[in-house]
């Protein structure tokens, strides 16, 4: 990716700057920055197959406005609260900030929102395990890529294993999703995204007992 823009003069588009909260990877709460330029991303030759170019912006920071630097896996939320992940940052002579970024809910092309909640697992009176489940992300956007049928029993019936891209990064644990109708999918599997700011890959099969009435 190249993010080599000679936007140097910003007093020419001072009707154009925004104000967008820093979001560090790992927290949930942000700072707010001022003096935010968006630009767009045209569409590139090596981007159309994998349809993301539409969901990329390129923002220019002041570079003084965010310490620490921005890094891969930080997000800025605009005031539409739309989430962009930095991809790459770069800083100028000018003393900004250049950040290639993206929006993964909208670069899927069948997102829906899901819940990912995470097994706490106590010792009952007796010393049986009891499990209780806590959501640790809500209304994360995820997409149901593929799916292959598995059979873990030999009496049993075979199964659905799905892949899916999940807009979520946590540590390792027992998890489950539930969607946005009420689904709950079990987590058999999970890969850590690639690179900072990248979808985490998961793969889970329905447990169609647990739905909400």
């Amino acid at each position: 990716m190249s993010t080599d823009v000679s936007w140097d003069n910003f007093s020419q588009f001072a009707d154009r700057l925004e104000t967008v909260i820093h979001v560090r990877r790992g927290q949930t709460r942000g700072v707010t920055i001022q003096g935010a330029l968006r630009r767009t991303v045209p569409p590139r030759r090596e981007d159309r197959d994998e349809g993301w170019s539409s969901a990329d912006m390129v923002w220019h920071l002041p570079e003084q406005a965010v310490p620490g630097g921005l890094r891969p896996g930080d997000q800025l939320v605009d005031a539409s609260n739309r989430r962009w992940t930095v991809l790459v940052a770069s800083s100028t002579a000018s003393g900004r900030v250049i950040a290639w970024t993206r929006d993964w809910s909208a670069a899927f092309s069948a997102a829906r929102n899901v819940d990912v909640e995470r097994a706490d697992v106590a010792q009952g009176q007796n010393g049986e395990p009891i499990t209780r489940w806590r959501t640790v992300a809500a209304g994360v956007a995820a997409e149901f890529v593929s799916c292959q049928y598995v059979q873990t029993e030999p009496a049993e019936d075979r199964l659905p294993l799905y892949r899916v891209l999940v807009l979520w990064d946590g540590p390792p644990g027992q998890y489950r999703l539930r969607t946005d109708d009420g689904l709950f999918y079990a987590v058999r599997k999970m890969e850590r995204p690639a690179l900072p700011g990248h979808p985490a890959v998961v793969y889970v099969c329905p447990e169609p007992e647990k739905t909400i009435t």
